[in-house]
């Protein structure tokens, strides 16, 4: 089950002590862990411990996201750089004091990376002083557990296999499926829009499977959506002021609480989100999963009022195609 991002700056360093781990801890007043699911409704800033599992990591260098989960199997992706090399190995145990802040219920969680330690080592030093269990109660609302997350899948036709070692592990020495997939996910970007440099096509990439899988959305319809809407190009805008990657409104920008719709990441969260609320909407009124996506698609070209008063899909030209684009696109992604 996945269900949020956040987002790490380079701020820890690979050589980090445990010593000044604890001195971190010290210096935050922070005496026990929380288990990452209590961050789900976490609304404002707050600097915390949180404890997990590393899963896997996708990507290298500057740019990695980290799957982490909690002892509930709350599953989270943490954007990191600068990431210690312990932790490429997967199924560390760890603690990760964080930097935490969301602005407004519904908006996207960013948190600073200020320190990590292995599990062991933290619950080592609390024994010898006074145990504390992990709270696992959330900061604010109650925990959702029946969302799930959505798997990438293969790009067939203009991507090629993902291929890994008889391990298993990716080049990072990660077992994750997320990892598996990203070159194949890059190198279909960067086809579409050979003018990316190689960074923003990672970002894109990278993006798209971290926010499907957050949503539990399948990344290759929101690559068929991309596609459509903007072919991968992150500046775009369009007659009517939509932005970016997914053709965002500023109406929706607003009300999803972003900053920026151009940027990248937040651009991409946002079109996810809208996507699967629009399936989620629609798959309430018709049993029939096609009918809901096409829907869904309707609602996020023209809106769900649109949707609404047409009983199905509007008789606007523009809509229908662009139903018909995406869905093809869909299909032919999925090999159908």
């Amino acid at each position: 089950m996945v269900s949020l991002i956040i987002c790490l700056v380079p701020v820890l360093a690979h050589a980090q002590t445990f010593e000044e781990y604890v001195r971190l801890r010290k210096k935050h007043g922070i005496t026990h862990a929380s288990d990452v699911a209590v961050i789900e409704d976490l609304v404002g800033r707050r600097v915390l411990e949180i404890q997990g599992t590393i899963k896997g990591v996708i990507g290298s260098g500057e740019s990695e996201i980290l799957l982490i989960e909690g002892s509930s199997q709350v599953q989270h992706y943490v954007k990191s750089s600068n990431t210690p090399d312990w932790l490429r190995n997967g199924q560390v145990q760890v603690r990760l004091i964080i930097d935490a802040e969301r602005i407004a219920k519904g908006t996207m969680l960013e948190a600073n990376l200020l320190g990590a330690a292995g599990e062991n080592e933290v619950s080592a030093l609390e024994s010898r002083s006074a145990p504390v269990r992990a709270s696992r109660a959330p900061i604010r609302g109650t925990i959702n557990p029946s969302r799930k997350g959505g798997r990438p899948g293969p790009m067939p036709g203009e991507v090629p296999n993902v291929i890994t070692n008889p391990t298993g592990k990716t080049k990072a020495g990660i077992t994750a499926d997320l990892s598996a997939a990203l070159p194949a996910y890059v190198a279909f970007i960067k086809k579409r829009n050979p003018k990316l440099e190689d960074g923003q096509a990672e970002r894109i990439a990278e993006g798209i499977l971290a926010y499907s899988a957050h949503f539990g959305v399948d990344a290759r319809l929101i690559v068929a959506i991309i596609v459509t809407e903007s072919d991968f190009n992150p500046n775009t805008r369009s007659r009517k002021g939509a932005m970016g990657l997914g053709q965002l409104m500023p109406v929706n920008v607003n009300a999803l609480g972003l900053n920026d719709g151009y940027n990248i990441e937040q651009n991409l969260w946002g079109t996810v989100r809208l996507v699967r609320g629009n399936i989620d909407k629609y798959s309430k009124q018709t049993s029939d999963s096609f009918e809901a996506l096409v829907l869904a698609l309707a609602g996020y070209n023209a809106g769900n009022g649109a949707v609404k008063k047409y009983g199905g899909v509007p008789p606007y030209r523009e809509t229908q195609n662009y139903v018909r684009k995406v869905v093809g696109y869909y299909q032919q992604l999925c090999g159908k």
